[in-house]
């Protein structure tokens, strides 16, 4: 056990005990017994070991597109709280209403975040080395350190900007808010 993932392909009764005990074991769909398909982790349709590799860059393709979907979908959530915590803490009218935040979850932020998952994969997807399944999560601590201490801050900081120049066009400066 050095931390290898072992893949074992089978078709036959005989096959069985090495599919089950392999990290990953891949039976015949078309010339595998039964009993080889049910101790599978994956049956091959096609009996094509081509299919592997096309599984596992798709496989990988869904991770990624899964984990860029998650990203873009987390950056929204500072500011989109930060105006309701300036409203109690500095009571400053309210910048963002509940049903503002379901229009632009609702209208804006779903279309794209759905976009995310039909992307194409990168050109260096297949040459990565595999990932750690203990290790290498869709949402991990550097994740979220991104998403909400960086783009999420800047955003809201950008929000913020804009709210006080709306307001400051109107003749509020920001220190009439407060």
């Amino acid at each position: 056990d050095v931390g290898n993932v072992v893949a074992v392909t089978g078709d036959g009764v005989n096959d069985s005990p090495a599919l089950r005990q392999a990290d990953i074991g891949v039976a015949m769909g078309i010339a595998g017994t039964d009993v080889s398909k049910s101790a599978a982790d994956m049956i091959l349709l096609d009996d094509d070991f081509s299919s592997i590799v096309k599984g596992v860059e798709e496989g990988r393709l869904i991770f990624d597109n899964l984990k860029k979907s998650i990203a873009y979908t987390l950056t929204s959530n500072i500011p989109e709280i930060t105006p309701f915590l300036f409203f109690i803490m500095l009571n400053i009218p309210l910048p963002l209403s509940t049903i503002m935040i379901l229009c632009i979850d609702l209208g804006t932020d779903m279309y794209p975040a759905i976009s995310l998952a039909y992307e194409q994969p990168e050109s260096d997807i297949m040459r990565r080395k595999p990932r750690d399944a203990k290790k290498d999560k869709l949402v991990t601590a550097k994740l979220l350190q991104m998403t909400y201490l960086q783009i999420g801050v800047i955003q809201a900081m950008a929000g913020f900007f804009n709210y006080f120049v709306v307001f400051g066009d109107h003749g509020f400066r920001p220190e009439d808010l407060f």
